[in-house]
């Protein structure tokens, strides 16, 4: 049997998942320097991004030690409640005291901070690793926000450190803190924060290229949500704008998810509904809304982790369990988190 050309072995290898590509590179030497050629990798990552379509495939949970849950893995069909999670364990050697946070994840690609200052950049399927250096530690008292994302321009990932401290007591003026890693570089530096009255919490979403935070935009005494976007290429901050208009933002409960390249806000009203927008281009566009008297008691309000765009959303609550719900078929099922 002739053999194949190149570019066709190269073509057919691409389509494959990461888990299959490392078996292979046992099969010849031309095979294991394709599948660890760079290039290969990044058109690997197009290719299986083009196959997901938006979708959730992998969702990783910050437990001890840390799990995965495959949503392929299974349907919305028949079954009785079960754990379908997989223990990764934790890049290296590493074994954290206290729980570990997952602060941000890209192609493939998730950021571990161990305690503020040691973070890992680490590939779970291939278990590859990279202990990043510390960066320069800021003031005790505040609050810190993360984001990890590609520079496509520069063809080099960054991770975001940034830092809201408390300056006097009671709480007089804040000061806003960010530090940019280089991968490519090796090496932190800090950058100027573009707004006094906007303070942004928690972990960045990806989308277009851009980094993107709910923050909260102060105006006297009152308090509004504002969406913040970083540019990864130019490094700058920018305000993208303010949530839906029908969100009461003093009873909801709103998390900021991506949704393919989309940004879509998960509003929690506390009135009884969940809800689902999506921005385009500065406005938004209701998903769908689905009333809370569908869903179980929950001890805790349950959290969303992702959902997918025929309407399935994967939800936590309280750190011991998933339910899945279908909006089609408005049906749930549950999962177990089981931690040692």
């Amino acid at each position: 049997m002739a053999k194949l050309p190149q570019d066709i072995v190269a073509d057919i290898l691409s389509r494959l998942p990461v888990k299959s590509l490392l078996r292979f590179k046992c099969v010849s030497k031309p095979w294991f320097s394709l599948i660890s050629d760079p290039q290969f990798a990044k058109t690997q990552l197009k290719q299986a991004k083009s196959d997901c379509s938006g979708n959730i495939r992998r969702v990783l949970l910050t437990t001890s030690p840390l799990q995965s849950i495959d949503y392929e893995a299974f349907g919305f069909g028949e079954g009785s409640d079960t754990n379908i999670t997989a223990q990764l364990g934790y890049p290296g050697e590493k074994v954290p005291e206290d729980d570990a946070d997952i602060i941000g994840s890209c192609n493939g690609l998730v950021c571990i901070d161990f305690d503020s200052t040691n973070m890992v950049l680490w590939n779970p399927s291939t278990r590859v690793s990279r202990e990043l250096p510390r960066p320069a530690p800021f003031p005790e008292q505040g609050t810190f926000f993360y984001g990890l994302g590609y520079d496509t321009s520069g063809d080099d990932y960054k991770v975001i450190r940034g830092f809201i401290s408390t300056i006097g007591n009671g709480n007089v003026s804040r000061e806003t803190k960010v530090q940019v890693f280089s991968l490519k570089n090796n090496s932190w530096k800090e950058i100027q924060y573009f707004h006094a009255r906007i303070d942004i919490y928690g972990l960045g979403v990806l989308s277009n290229g851009k980094l993107h935070w709910l923050g909260i935009l102060e105006n006297g005494s009152n308090k509004n949500y504002a969406i913040v976007s970083f540019d990864l290429t130019e490094e700058r901050f920018t305000e993208v704008a303010s949530l839906p208009e029908h969100i009461d933002q003093t009873t909801s409960v709103v998390n900021l998810r991506n949704w393919g390249d989309r940004i879509v806000v998960f509003n929690d009203q506390r009135d009884g509904s969940f809800e689902a927008w999506e921005m385009k281009e500065s406005s938004w566009t209701r998903l769908f809304s689905i009333s809370r008297d569908k869903f179980p008691e929950y001890e805790y309000y349950p959290t969303l982790i992702g959902f997918t765009k025929d309407g399935k959303f994967l939800l936590g609550s309280d750190g011991r369990e998933l339910v899945f719900y279908s909006t089609k078929e408005d049906t749930f099922r549950y999962f177990e988190i089981y931690d040692e």
